[in-house]
């Protein structure tokens, strides 16, 4: 319940605020302010409002650092701040901007890794380094540097295979393990490695399966099973085999089916629906039936016409939107002839690409689709 969740986080922050400048010097004020602008950026993050949820974090990294001059032997400031910079990182990343996202992933990781060689048996610094190597590689994956990411991967499953296997019982560690499968499953993807990512993958579905089976009630666990049931379907689209990749597809829809019906206020379970949607509609289209993808690609439209209606500040869904018209625009034209029929969906993905390209002109997903959007109208 997002919008509720946004309405608590706004009245703390209020009132820390209050605190803080009642009371200048204490320290738990001061934190506790910098830990309500977390709260109020990592919700209108959840929510899409990806330039509002930055300038909330820049406002806990300026409090973070602050306090980190003041009191730099005090582990729990040093700790905020790195979170700090692990939030704008993932902020910038989303808004494509990713040489910016690097370097505070950068700052992140230096500051675990003095943490890890002073505290090497401290677990949450481990993992934290973890997290950090991750952040690290999935950036270089956008900028292109598929072998600088390949080497924080694999950085990232060393210390994960150590967590694991010191800690079994947690499922967290168990969880991050099937992350780091899944990162070097996608790297060796782009790379062009598919047997090797496969084998990746499927390290990844089977610990997600295993995490499933053990906490069936547990929603986390049950939508990274979705998650790692799609890469699996990915992976076996690529390698030519429809008929596996479909199965996968469907299991990743009925996964999130499930979570939606369950909790159809929670905005990712409806999201996660409706790529399932998009994938299924992708395969269906390869296999000849083109009724039915169709009918996957109205679905996946009208999933994310109400997620932008009801939050029409994210970019993510706007963009998603615009993506199901295109697929319904290239499915009329290029496969059943009706181009009467696909011209209306490809002036609607035109729209608004050309929105979100003039709201990011430096996110070049935006300016390549928008640019592809013209050339489909012909102009």
């Amino acid at each position: 319940n997002l919008p509720q969740a946004l309405t608590f986080f706004e009245e703390r922050n209020r009132l820390g605020k209050e605190l803080y400048e009642a009371y200048p010097q204490n320290l738990d004020f001061k934190k506790g302010l910098a830990i309500s602008y977390e709260k109020l950026g990592s919700t209108h993050a959840a929510l899409g409002n990806l330039p509002q949820a930055l300038t909330f974090f820049e406002e806990m990294n300026r409090l973070g650092k602050e306090l980190y001059e003041a009191y730099p032997q005090n582990l729990d400031i040093k700790n905020g701040l790195a979170i700090s910079y692990e939030k704008l990182g993932s902020t910038h990343a989303a808004l494509g901007n990713l040489p910016q996202a690097l370097t505070f992933f950068e700052e992140m990781s230096k500051l675990f890794e003095e943490f890890y060689a002073a505290y090497p048996q401290k677990v949450n610094f481990k993992n934290g380094l973890a997290i950090s190597y991750e952040k690290l590689g999935e950036t270089h994956t956008a900028l292109g540097n598929l072998s600088q990411a390949l080497t924080f991967f694999e950085k990232e499953i060393e210390l994960s295979k150590e967590l694991c296997a010191t800690y079994p019982q947690n499922v967290d560690f168990k969880n991050g393990l099937a992350i780091s499968y899944e990162k070097l499953g996608d790297t060796h993807t782009a790379l062009g490695n598919l047997s090797q990512a496969l084998t990746f993958f499927e390290e990844c579905n089977r610990l997600s399966k295993e995490l499933h089976a053990d906490y069936p009630q547990n929603v986390k666990f049950k939508e990274s099973l979705g998650w790692a049931s799609q890469f699996l379907g990915f992976t076996y689209t690529s390698l030519g085999n429809l008929a596996l990749a479909k199965d996968f597809y469907e299991e990743m829809s009925r996964l999130f089916k499930e979570l939606n019906e369950s909790y159809p206020e929670n905005v990712k379970f409806k999201e996660g629906l409706g790529w399932a949607n998009q994938f299924l509609g992708n395969t269906y289209t390869s296999l000849g039936n083109l009724a039915l993808a169709k009918d996957f690609y109205e679905e996946m439209s009208r999933l994310f016409k109400e997620l932008h209606e009801s939050y029409n500040q994210s970019v993510r869904f706007k963009n998603g939107l615009a993506i199901s018209y295109s697929k319904l625009g290239r499915l009329y034209r290029d496969k059943m002839n009706e181009s009467k029929k696909a011209n209306p969906y490809f002036q609607k993905c035109y729209n608004i690409w050309k929105e979100l390209s003039e709201q990011f002109p430096d996110y070049q997903e935006f300016i390549n689709n928008y640019n592809w959007a013209k050339t489909q109208l012909g102009l």
